[in-house]
């Protein structure tokens, strides 16, 4: 992109004439963001010179800052607005997770757009772009280099929730440590033909549980297991329960997530069989089915996403350094 605010459809959209952001103006004044943030804002704190700089930047390019951005830079909520990026709202440990951070949000008067997302559909991406957001919430996957350079041409700030990133801000969750703690309940439960029930499509946290799981299971002498995979809902870990019941070849059975194992667990009941179960993400169903499970603390996470999306729309100076916040998993025994 110029400073003319044409886009030269280095990403293979034709986009056309599009807003200036204040990273432009900052690049073209060369001076930093929380400079054009001051300036923009009629901050005392700016040399007389240097804001001329600025301001001719501004004029020869009738550059217009949105409303919203300016009252998020002078610390005013109320018109901000922050999207979402959610491949399911379904499922119940993402909903959980977005009802807290609505609630958090609607406290600081930030409005929250959800967007359905399918990975890599950068259509989604363009909406989130002319819905003038201030910031971005995205759960559960990488964005790829594309929709990253869609996003920083906008100067749109973004969060991965349940995803861990090494060069972006993110609040991921110890998914090895949960799989170990999996293996160590059905252990003390007396399990000596464990299973794990996967889920197609099989995601990172996906393999990190399994692996955690087989590390801590080969600990005690088991070098492998049978694996089976289900959809993301409680029919389908009924479904998968029916069929492994048929087998008779497992006495514990760790399930991807709380919605599967939900199923699983109901159909264990009907069949009256000796088997245990322990899910995982710590969803409030857990508590009224009786259901043992790997909490992500998913209270804890929502709380910690909208703080921190409400802190990094609030920078105006850039950091090197990314926000990067691990959230250590525990078990919840209910002797399932």
């Amino acid at each position: 992109m110029t400073i003319d605010g044409i886009w030269k459809n280095n990403y293979g959209f034709p986009m056309g004439k599009i807003k200036l952001t204040i990273k432009d103006i900052a690049r073209e004044a060369k001076v930093g963001l929380g400079t054009v943030s001051r300036v923009l804002n009629n901050s005392p704190h700016v040399s007389e010179t240097t804001r001329d700089r600025v301001m001719e930047v501004v004029r020869s390019n009738q550059f217009q800052p949105s409303s919203a951005a300016a009252r998020l830079a002078r610390h005013e909520g109320a018109t901000s607005t922050v999207g979402l990026l959610l491949p399911d709202i379904g499922n119940h440990f993402f909903f959980e997770i977005f009802e807290i951070i609505y609630r958090q949000l609607r406290l600081q008067e930030i409005d929250l757009i959800i967007f359905n997302y399918e990975k890599h559909n950068r259509q989604v991406i363009h909406k989130v772009l002319n819905a003038e957001i201030s910031a971005l919430l995205i759960f559960d996957f990488q964005l790829d280099d594309t929709e990253i350079g869609l996003l920083k041409s906008r100067n749109v700030k973004y969060l991965y929730v349940d995803h861990r990133s090494s060069t972006d801000h993110c609040i991921y969750i110890d998914n090895i440590d949960g799989g170990k703690l999996a293996a160590r309940y059905l252990l003390d439960k007396g399990v000596q033909r464990p299973s794990y029930i996967a889920y197609s499509p099989l995601s990172q946290s996906d393999r990190d549980r399994q692996t955690g799981f087989s590390q801590e299971l080969a600990r005690h002498g088991i070098s492998s297991y049978p694996i089976y995979t289900a959809q993301l809902s409680e029919q389908s870990g009924y479904g998968i329960a029916r069929h492994i019941l048929t087998e008779q070849a497992t006495d514990g059975i760790f399930c991807f997530c709380d919605d599967i194992a939900a199923g699983v667990l109901q159909a264990i009941r009907e069949a009256q069989m000796p088997i245990r179960v322990v899910g995982f993400d710590g969803v409030r169903l857990t508590g009224h089915i009786g259901l043992s499970t790997i909490s992500q603390h998913p209270m804890e996470i929502g709380t910690k996403a909208a703080q921190t999306i409400i802190r990094i729309m609030r920078e105006t100076e850039h950091t090197e350094n990314p926000i990067q916040l691990e959230i250590i998993p525990s078990l919840i025994d209910r002797n399932s």
